[in-house]
Parts: structure tokens; C-alpha cells; sequence
């Protein structure tokens, strides 16, 4: 009885154990990044505003905890992988070092363990919040809609929003506030980082006044420096009244005028001026500036995110200090030198999205230009099973032009296009514009013939061609599907999962070649590998760029690739007199790198 007992109690152990591990979760459609094993959904909402989401590890996401989703609204000029930051490197651009927004990330992921912390990273297209506002109609709307995007997208994890922004980032807060009568219950923090450039009491003043009050929870922090007393050059370059120092004054002197119900505690010395209200709503850094330097990016860099997320809790300077000493308490969260590809910019699938058969059965009568029609729209719709999302990473030591060896490393999806869900899903030949036009919208090219065959060399399921037929049924839909479903049981013979590793030898390659430039309106395919590398189809422009087949696949590789730890954009290596040759086996540049389009 008592070893009875015994093993009883070791079993709820170890019982207990895999339940602590499966609390993790995967986000349906983010991707796995190579960096902190994070979870990542990099897509464009329109009109041309990228997003970068960086979610907690799988293994760390707990679905049962509340989401903080900060968002981040980018500088001016700024870029979202300067944000991010990394370890420097010889000859790397100096601005990798200015914020360092996901170190500080996981350092807040470290001591904050009562939520999911999530940063999201928006920039927009004209690199300036305020140009973009005012490039359409509308604008102001279409940043609260993104917000409220992003927040159903996290329905399932009880999400709340924080918006934050540094320098020109505080207009897209602003525009926001501009959408609406009043802040939506769902923001629960506010941030400035030296990024309150456009307030006005009228304006905003009531807006806020009346956020904070509707709830304890929510809170304002707004960070700044003595901007009007800074020199560039030895020269003062934002007057007393045009900075972020004297706007934070006119914020602080009207909340403390209106907002009803606190006490405010201020601090004043040499160095700085703090005022927060005594229930944590509200919080004020104005950093004075008797050295007449400029501490514009210095407030982020030295710990600032961290602070715009921990004022006024109970993680406030717990191992860390906001600007004080001159050091960083996130370096060993820095990501590594050597830089890998952006994930491909895919939007999230929608619910609605119709499966692989669906598609099937509402295509099935149609042309192939109606039938790739709607793919695109599908397509760009983000309607792709979430497991073909995940990018391998290929790396290969390739030979240019002149002999020289190089290091290489290329992002590509482990699979040809499909449309569906992990499930059920249908691989759909496209015709090559319509291909092209995908690859576009992904920042992404097509394959060389040279690129199939390292494709093929590095695959890890290597399958067998299935042709069919040669007859006319080849171009219809019953013919892709039942094709489809022979690669779909090969796999399963392999004791394989679609999309979970990089596959070759199911389909023929939709290429890029210089004959592009010669032979106009034509198709060029390439592949249909045999496990042991020859290829069944040589390099061919036989058909006209209207017609498609069951064998055609369409290969995205993206466009981003590192070179000798540095990146390029592939398309225009593949026009460098030298560095030509690391992708393509063919004599000379690329005269095109791609299907031309209307």
C-alpha cells in the first residue's frame, strides 16, 4: 500500500509537470522566429502601414493570462529592424544601436509574468506619421480601425491597448484621439516618448481628461528633455515652444488643472522633473538639460520602453533605472549580430476564409484568369494554412562571378502556394503574372533554375514526381485536386505533415530566366526533381503566359537575403555584375527579375 501511495504521488508530479509545460500556445498564423523562439505575423494593412507583431514564445504565451499589446508607432525615418535592434557589427548601420525596442521587450517579458507582453511594431510607408495622416482621406479612421484590428485579433487572449510612440509616433497617436469623440475603453495606456509634439489643450486636453477618469486602470506616462536648450552643431535647432519639453509642460499644467479626484506628487532637482499622480495614473519625466545635448533617442535607448511600460507598477526600477547611470539593463536580450530575413509579410487568415475545397467548389467552372482572380484576392487575403507561413532558412557557401566563395542565407515557405487551412487546403497552379503579383505583395521573387536544384539539394522530404495524363483535362480543376491528393498520400506513406518541413519533387518550378527579357508572353518552368536531383522538366518556355497546369507550382523566396552576414535585396544581386552568379547558372545579369506586369 505505502509504495502504492508512493507512485500515486509521483505520478500527480509528474502529471503537474506537463501541465505547467502545456500551458503554452501557439498563435494561429505567426510564425516561429530564430530569435528567443518568439512567435512573429509581419503583414501590410492598407493604406501601406507595415506591422510587425513579436509575441512571447509558444512555450511562454499562457492563454489564460491578459494581453498587454503595445504598440509601437514608429519615429520618423525610422525602420522596424533599426527598432528592434541587434548586437553591432563591423560596418553595420548605427541606428541598429539607437533603441534596442526588443531587447527591451524581453527584458519586460522577464519581471512581468501576470501578462502576455506583446510589442507591435507599425511604420508607415511615407516613414513619417504626419505625412501619412495627411496622404488620403480619411487617415485618422484608419488608424482607429487598424487598432481595433490588431485588438480582435487577440479576442481569444483578453487583450488590452497601449499605445506608444517615440518622436514623430506621437502622431499617430494623436491621429487616434482625432478618430473619435472619446478614447476607447479598451486602451489602457497611453505613452509618449518624447513624442508629444502636436498637443493642445483644446484639442486633446478634454479627450484624455476624460479617459483617465473613466477608469483607475488606465494610465498616461510621457517622457521628455529640454529639446529647446540642445545644440546640433554648436546651434539651437527646435525653439523653447516648438519641443516635446514645453508641450510636456502644457500637458502636465492642464492635467493638473482638470483631472479630478488625485493628489500630485512632484520632484525637482538638478537633473530632472517628476510629477504622477498619487493613484498611478499619470506619470511626467521632463529631463532638464543644462549640457545642451540631445537626448532625443537616448530617453528610449536608456531604458525608456521599459519605463513607458513599468511606471507606476510594481516592476518600476526593479533592476533597472531610467536614464540615470548611462546603462542598459537589456543587453543580454540584444538579438545576434549576424542578421537573418524578415518573416514573409503575410496577413492573418480570417475566419471567414474559405477552405481548399471551398475554393475548389466555387472555381470549378471557371477560366484560369477568373480562377486566379479570386486566388489573388485569397491570396493577399492572407487565406493560407498557417503551417506554410513558417520560413526555412537555407544557408549554402556559393561561388560569383570572379571565384569567390560567399556565405549565403535564404528565407523561403517549406511548400508551393496553397489556399485553405491546415486541413484542408488545395497547392493551386498559378499562371506566372498571377505568381508574380503574389511574390510582389510578399516581397518576394520566384526561383532561377539554379535556386530549384539548391532548393531540391537542401529539402528534407525529397518526393517522388506524380505526373498524370499529357491530355487536355491537364489545365482543369479536378485534375489539380487529384493531384493534390496523391502528394497528400505520399506524405502520409512518409509518415510526413504537409508544410511542417522544406518539400521538393511534387511540382515544376514557375522561374525567372533572361530569356524573359528575349522571349516575351511566355512561361518558364523548371524542376520536377527525382529524390536523387535530376530534374523531369529542363528549362522550358513552351507555353504561352496564359496557360497553367497541374504540375506548375509557385515557390516564394524572399526577397531579403544575407550575404556574408549583411543583407541584400535578391533582385538586385541577381542584376550585380559579380554576385549574379551566386543565383543564377545562366551567362550574364538578370535583364528582369521578374514576370513583366501591366
Amino acid at each position: 500500500m505505502k509504495n502504492l501511495l508512493s507512485f500515486l504521488f509521483l505520478l500527480c508530479i509528474s502529471l503537474s509537470g506537463v501541465a505547467q509545460e502545456s500551458i503554452g500556445c501557439y498563435l494561429p498564423g505567426f510564425v516561429k522566429s530564430p530569435y528567443f523562439d518568439e512567435q512573429v505575423m509581419y503583414f501590410t494593412y492598407e493604406p501601406n502601414v507595415k506591422v510587425h507583431i513579436n509575441a512571447p514564445s509558444a512555450r511562454k504565451f499562457d492563454a489564460r493570462k491578459p494581453t498587454r499589446l503595445m504598440l509601437f508607432a514608429l519615429p520618423n525615418t525610422g525602420r522596424t529592424h533599426w527598432c528592434i535592434g541587434r548586437m553591432p557589427m563591423e560596418g553595420d548601420d548605427s541606428r541598429y544601436q539607437d533603441f534596442h525596442i526588443g531587447a527591451q521587450t524581453r527584458f519586460i517579458r522577464e519581471h512581468e509574468t501576470d501578462y502576455n507582453f506583446v510589442t507591435i511594431y507599425l511604420e508607415a510607408d511615407t516613414r513619417a506619421w504626419g505625412r501619412w495622416r495627411k496622404a488620403g482621406e480619411g487617415r485618422d479612421a484608419i488608424i482607429r480601425k487598424l487598432v481595433a484590428h490588431l485588438y480582435n485579433m487577440f479576442a481569444d487572449y483578453h487583450p488590452q491597448i497601449e499605445l506608444n510612440g517615440h518622436s514623430g509616433g506621437g502622431n499617430f497617436i494623436f491621429g487616434f484621439m482625432d478618430a473619435g469623440n472619446e478614447i476607447p475603453a479598451y486602451v489602457k495606456r497611453i505613452s509618449f516618448m518624447d513624442s508629444n509634439y502636436n498637443w493642445t489643450d483644446k484639442r486633446y486636453g478634454p479627450k484624455l481628461k476624460q479617459w483617465l477618469e473613466a477608469s483607475e486602470e488606465n494610465q498616461l506616462s510621457v517622457i521628455c528633455y529640454d529639446d529647446g536648450n540642445a545644440l546640433l552643431n554648436g546651434k539651437s535647432f527646435i525653439s523653447h515652444k516648438g519641443g516635446t519639453f514645453h508641450h510636456t509642460e502644457l500637458m502636465l499644467r492642464y492635467m493638473k488643472r482638470h483631472l479630478k479626484g488625485v493628489e500630485w506628487k512632484k520632484i525637482k532637482n538638478d537633473s530632472c522633473i517628476q510629477a504622477r499622480t498619487d493613484n498611478g495614473q499619470a506619470y511626467f519625466y521632463l529631463r532638464r538639460n543644462p549640457e545642451r545635448k540631445i537626448y532625443h533617442s537616448r530617453l528610449v535607448e536608456l531604458n525608456g520602453y521599459i519605463q513607458s511600460a513599468f511606471c507606476n507598477t510594481k516592476h518600476e526600477e526593479v533592476d533597472y533605472n531610467f536614464f540615470k547611470d548611462g546603462r542598459r539593463a537589456y543587453d543580454e536580450f540584444r538579438q545576434p549580430a549576424e542578421p537573418l530575413p524578415l518573416p514573409f509579410p503575410i496577413a492573418p487568415r480570417k475566419r471567414e476564409s474559405m477552405t481548399g475545397s471551398e475554393f475548389t467548389a466555387l472555381t470549378g467552372h471557371l477560366s484560369a484568369s477568373e480562377r486566379d482572380s479570386l486566388a489573388l484576392q485569397e491570396l493577399i487575403g492572407g487565406n493560407l494554412p498557417n503551417a506554410l507561413r513558417q520560413p526555412i532558412y537555407l544557408t549554402d557557401s556559393l561561388q560569383d562571378a570572379v571565384g569567390k566563395w560567399h556565405k549565403v542565407t535564404l528565407s523561403l515557405l517549406p511548400d508551393y502556394l496553397a489556399i485553405g487551412t491546415d486541413e484542408d487546403f488545395l497547392r493551386l497552379p498559378l499562371l506566372p503574372k498571377t505568381a508574380q503579383r503574389v511574390a510582389d505583395y510578399y516581397g518576394a521573387t520566384l526561383p532561377t533554375r539554379k535556386l530549384s536544384d539548391l532548393i531540391h539539394k537542401h529539402s528534407a522530404v525529397k518526393m517522388v514526381p506524380h505526373p498524370m495524363t499529357p491530355d487536355a483535362t491537364m489545365v482543369t480543376m479536378p485534375v489539380f485536386v487529384r493531384h493534390d491528393s496523391l502528394l497528400n498520400a505520399e506524405l502520409r506513406e512518409l509518415g510526413e505533415v504537409p508544410f511542417r518541413k522544406l518539400t521538393t519533387g511534387h511540382k515544376k518550378d514557375i522561374v525567372v530566366t533572361n530569356r524573359l527579357t528575349s522571349e516575351k508572353g511566355r512561361l518558364y518552368i523548371y524542376g520536377w526533381h527525382y529524390p536523387e536531383g535530376k530534374a523531369i522538366q529542363p528549362l522550358s518556355g513552351a507555353h504561352h503566359d496564359g496557360y497553367v497546369d497541374y504540375s506548375h507550382g509557385v515557390r516564394l523566396i524572399s526577397d531579403e537575403v544575407v550575404v556574408d552576414g549583411k543583407t541584400y535585396s535578391l533582385k538586385a544581386l541577381l542584376k550585380d555584375s559579380v554576385l549574379y552568379k551566386l543565383f543564377s547558372d545562366e551567362e550574364g545579369v538578370m535583364g528582369v527579375t521578374g514576370y513583366p506586369l501591366p
